[in-house]
């Protein structure tokens, strides 16, 4: 693929992730496919409903967790180090796969290790915690959001049962631009 098909795909999906999510995108830098995850992973806080036993106190920060290493997570915290959801500031920190996630709204992981992915998910379900990782497979395997790209273009799986057992609730507006969503009974809706 050469360098001006890329720019053409780039400038594409940025177009496409401006409409659904409202996103401002800048023209004059183009944004790579790390960047452009990083303004998925931000779009989907502003989705999903905690629940009111969680609630945040009126100075508490909104505390976004990034797990893992490589640009996708570089480019997140970057991205989300400058934001806020609705009124409250996005704190964002990198912490290691067997840190606490106490007081932790939402991870973005990007742990290869299977033992420690799956130590990850099983503490941030049981913390109320949004999971959000790459790989088709990250949906499947208990986590909330996964991120993939899928002819050139970045999609996302939603698993509706990962999110109630943390106690999350998505908006049927992102359930609607989901690429598929899985239910409990694991049956997939496209």
């Amino acid at each position: 693929m050469c360098v001006s098909e890329r720019r053409f795909i780039t400038k594409r999906v940025l177009f496409l992730a401006t409409l659904l999510f409202g996103v401002r995108v800048e023209a004059q830098r183009p944004m790579d496919e790390s960047q452009v995850k990083a303004m998925f992973v931000y779009n989907f806080l502003k989705f999903v409903e905690w629940p009111a036993a969680r609630s945040l106190g009126a100075r508490d920060p909104f505390v976004v967790v990034i797990i893992g290493e490589g640009a996708t997570a570089d480019a997140a915290e970057h991205f989300l180090e400058s934001r806020a959801v609705g009124d409250r500031p996005l704190y964002v920190r990198r912490i290691r796969w067997d840190q606490s996630l106490a007081g932790v709204r939402a991870a973005f992981v990007i742990e290869r290790d299977a033992k420690r992915l799956q130590h990850v998910l099983g503490a941030a379900a049981a913390a109320g915690v949004l999971t959000i990782g790459e790989g088709e497979s990250f949906a499947t395997n208990g986590g909330v959001i996964g991120l993939l790209v899928e002819d050139r273009k970045v999609r996302f799986d939603v698993d509706t049962a990962a999110a109630q057992s943390a106690g999350l609730r998505i908006s049927s507006k992102l359930l609607a631009l989901t690429r598929n969503v899985r239910s409990s009974g694991g049956r997939v809706q496209q």
